[in-house]
């Protein structure tokens, strides 16, 4: 069993509409549950501690353990706090905690910073998906090249989920986790607030300008 690289943050967060699922189906994927979903009420301090716990265990068998937390955007500080230290120095050849959050700008900056984030859409619709994520990479490829005519087809295609769009475009960079990747995701995520920003806006944003 194999990490997720040397040099990287190991511990996963998925984040948008479908990432308890999107979590879920890692976690299975990756190893064999230690226990079921945590924190779905909103995790609180004695389940991050149980989320310890699990994870200083020893797996019975030769599959990984995996374990799925979540929403993360809805945890208390001190529940995310305890966290902290577990989630950046578990065993990744024993144990795989896999992280969930509808929305990754509610989640405290000390556990993203720990994390490879992953874009998680509404599962329900597995084309609209796979559209969304192309249309996501033509938006930012025409974002960084400072073409304002597709931007602008992409956002009135998108009315109302433009910041669905935004996300899809640039978490795919972020996934990388290189500092510009993130501070990319950070100036976009300032126009992604707005209910309707322009094709001008969003291209200042890709090019970092915001």
């Amino acid at each position: 069993m194999q990490g997720y690289g040397r040099g990287m943050p190991s511990c996963i967060l998925y984040h948008g509409p479908g990432a308890r699922q999107s979590a879920l189906n890692e976690a299975i994927r990756l190893g064999r549950l230690l226990h079921a979903p945590i924190g779905d009420e909103g995790l609180k301090v004695d389940e991050a501690r149980q989320v310890v716990s699990l994870l200083s265990t020893t797996p019975i068998g030769n599959q990984r353990g995996t374990l799925v937390v979540g929403p993360m955007d809805t945890a208390t500080i001190f529940a995310a706090d305890a966290l902290l230290k577990k989630i950046e120095e578990f065993d990744g050849d024993m144990v795989q905690p896999v992280l969930w959050a509808l929305d990754i700008g509610g989640v405290r900056p000390t556990i993203k910073s720990r994390c490879l984030p992953r874009w998680a859409p509404d599962t329900g619709d597995a084309e609209e998906d796979v559209e969304l994520v192309q249309d996501g990479w033509d938006l930012s490829d025409a974002a960084q090249q400072g073409n304002l005519a597709p931007i602008a087809a992409l956002m009135k295609k998108y009315k109302k989920r433009e910041v669905d769009l935004m996300r899809s475009a640039v978490d795919a960079m972020a996934s990388e986790g290189t500092a510009e990747a993130l501070s990319l995701w950070a100036s976009v995520r300032k126009v992604a607030m707005y209910w309707n920003p322009t094709a001008l806006e969003i291209t200042s944003a890709f090019m970092g300008d915001c």
